[in-house]
């Protein structure tokens, strides 16, 4: 009676028995996270109708997210350690849940991309603790490699079917409804989180490493406003001269910075090891290809084709439907015929998809003429992360690849923030809005050979690399 009374004393307290829904919770994290990356680009253009806009407006509309939640990712893991990661998981979720209804509220454009900001500040919170929340959650590790499956599975999921449910959330209810759904979610996992999840003594002796961290956000905003908004001012505007010139600076001392500092945020010895280095640059540039694409083929699909926002949801599945099962079979061939094999087979065939797109989009081809080339993006890209997300984590010590994980999301983010400014930029700078397209794509296609390259010469071939358990082991689209 008495253990029954400390159990109810302590709401916050996991019991034993609860671990697999620990699991869904912080699966629901995962979930609103990577569903606002992928559902609110079918939103952009009924956001223009309603709001007004240039597309450079619609561009920090996606890019405002991804901005924030690359530049406080490496930080929100060392807060989880610092003050807890069932507080700093609990706190995410509710800037997130609160960002989404001043969202779904906004009146004008600057309130969606501030409020944009806050949502992607949340995901940066909810991300890393969640995977410590899974990690101490399971005492046996096999059943704990299943629930880092079903995290990374999730991740997946919602990726793929952000288009087609924000699609069918426009269509049904218009375009503040993709942010409200986020509402009852959201306070859910709030309730559930304070009810069931187990908290962990704070490690007092880790300290956020501020300088770094605000050195970073400022460097990389500035970097994106360079790439989105040079057209608008003009590359040799005073504004961008002094915006590219902060970027530099700001970058040059914070590497400075992160080698002097006794707890960096982001510990300059992990880049000691080549493969390292390359697989997590190759990450930026898987995300900065197909992030550029899921931003500008919406943009093609509603106003060169005057899809509708469900029929452009519909038309992403080629794309979007292949990713959770080709993640399946990219660690399944990985371990058959080595790490090396899978990523180069990825950037191959993802490859000649962006670069049969550059032709295929002209204003008398179809859907159906489209859909070749799109399965190839679909087939190619998730056959990279998975096998390079081993090579990252195989790269450092075991102590480490929690941090080597939030490395290459944060690579992947910074990647994806890039795509969305270039490739959108060029849809603005090109002669017609077709022909701008056509030349993100062959760009998209350069850099896939690039990453080809790069695989071949420097990623490993070893079949047998593992990853133990005790990190990050999930990755996401």
């Amino acid at each position: 009676m008495s253990e029954r009374c400390e159990r109810v004393a302590d709401a916050g307290e996991l019991e034993p028995s609860r671990p697999n829904l620990t699991a869904f919770i912080v699966c629901l994290g995962c979930v609103v996270v990577l569903l606002d990356i992928s559902i609110v680009n079918v939103a952009l253009k009924p956001i223009a109708s309603g709001l007004g806009g240039r597309l450079t407006d619609l561009q920090w509309i996606v890019d405002a997210y991804t901005v924030a939640f690359a530049s406080f990712l490496l930080t929100a893991g060392t807060a989880g350690d610092r003050f807890g990661n069932k507080r700093i998981f609990t706190a995410g979720f509710f800037v997130f849940t609160v960002a989404s209804v001043v969202c779904g509220a906004a009146t004008s454009l600057t309130a969606l991309i501030g409020a944009r900001v806050l949502q992607g500040i949340g995901a940066a919170l909810i991300i890393p603790c969640s995977l410590t929340l899974l990690n101490h959650a399971y005492e046996n590790p096999g059943e704990r490699a299943k629930a880092f499956g079903w995290w990374a599975g999730s991740g997946g999921a919602s990726v793929a079917a952000g288009p087609v449910i924000g699609g069918f959330l426009i269509h049904s209810f218009g375009w503040r409804s993709i942010f409200y759904v986020n509402i009852p979610i959201g306070l859910a996992a709030l309730f559930l989180t304070y009810r069931y999840i187990r908290s962990e003594q704070p490690r007092a002796g880790h300290r956020i490493d501020w300088p770094g961290q605000l050195l970073s956000l400022f460097a990389l905003a500035s970097l994106t406003t360079v790439l989105i908004e040079g057209n608008n001012w003009g590359w040799l505007s005073i504004r961008i001269i002094v915006l590219s010139v902060a970027c530099i600076g700001m970058s040059l001392l914070f590497f400075a910075i992160e080698n002097r500092q006794s707890q960096p945020m982001l510990p300059m010895e992990l880049f000691r090891s080549t493969s390292f280095s390359v697989s997590t640059l190759l990450g930026l540039l898987l995300s900065f290809s197909f992030y550029g694409l899921i931003f500008t083929l919406s943009l093609y699909f509603q106003q060169a084709r005057r899809f509708s926002p469900l029929e452009t949801g519909l038309a992403f599945l080629p794309v979007t439907g292949l990713l959770t099962v080709m993640n399946v079979f990219a660690g399944r061939l990985g371990a058959a015929r080595g790490m090396r094999f899978p990523i180069v087979t990825g950037f191959v065939v993802g490859g000649i998809g962006f670069f049969w797109l550059a032709f295929a989009t002209s204003s008398a081809t179809t859907y159906w003429g489209l859909l070749l080339p799109l399965l190839c993006v679909g087939a190619g890209v998730p056959l990279i992360l998975p096998p390079l997300t081993t090579v990252v984590l195989a790269a450092v010590d075991r102590s480490q690849v929690g941090l080597a994980s939030a490395t290459l999301n944060t690579g992947r983010q910074i990647g994806a923030a890039a795509g969305v400014a270039v490739l959108g930029s060029l849809l603005t700078s090109a002669p017609t809005f077709v022909g701008g397209f056509q030349w993100g794509m062959i760009i998209s296609s350069i850099i896939y050979l690039i990453g080809t390259v790069l695989t071949l010469r420097f990623v490993p071939n070893d079949p047998h690399l593992r990853i133990e358990a005790g990190g990050s082991e999930g990755e996401i689209i």
